[in-house]
């Protein structure tokens, strides 16, 4: 699998398919992978809630008792949409009753991208050769067509949340 990827990745870059590498990339995270930047704060395991089960994300603590279960901390490219996602889905999966956000951040980073240089053999069907009878061969013959490489910059917005899941005291 992991040869199959990289040689994915390795046409995919020298095709100067950047668009295609950034959707890769965002394209493969979900939700779910976000679990991995959840930390517990205490040992008691609470049972998951449904899929559907509302969770409030809070500005501020509450003013009702409650108890921190943990905490969960990223940065993304995909914007707010997927952090709120994320924030539901890690309260959900660790029994919490709400989430409180704590800290956000966005910044914007200009990176750049550099594409190489490439050869492309182009097709050019036509006579071939003659043989000695004077009789002529068609088929087809590659034309190399040089692509010099070139940087670009462009811009990302990182966006990085703080947020502690709570349970609330009976």
């Amino acid at each position: 699998m992991t040869e199959n990827y990289s040689k994915l990745l390795h046409r995919a870059f020298l095709a100067g398919g950047f668009g295609f590498l950034i959707l890769i990339f965002t394209g493969c995270a979900s939700v779910s992978s976000t679990s991995m930047y959840y930390f517990p704060s205490t040992t008691t395991i609470y049972p998951p809630k449904p899929k559907d089960a509302p969770i409030p994300i809070l500005g501020k603590s509450p003013d009702r008792p409650y108890k921190s279960i943990g905490k969960l901390t990223f940065s993304t490219t995909r914007g707010w949409p997927f952090l709120r996602d994320s924030i539901l889905y890690n309260a959900r999966a660790n029994g919490a009753d709400a989430a409180i956000l704590r800290d956000t951040n966005s910044q914007q980073q200009t990176r750049l991208v550099a594409v190489p240089p490439r050869f492309n053999y182009i097709p050019v069907p036509g006579p071939v050769y003659r043989n000695k009878k004077g009789e002529v061969y068609y088929g087809t013959t590659y034309i190399p067509d040089f692509q010099p490489g070139y940087v670009f910059p462009t811009t990302w917005t990182l966006t990085s949340i703080d947020a502690e899941m709570i349970v609330f005291k009976k």
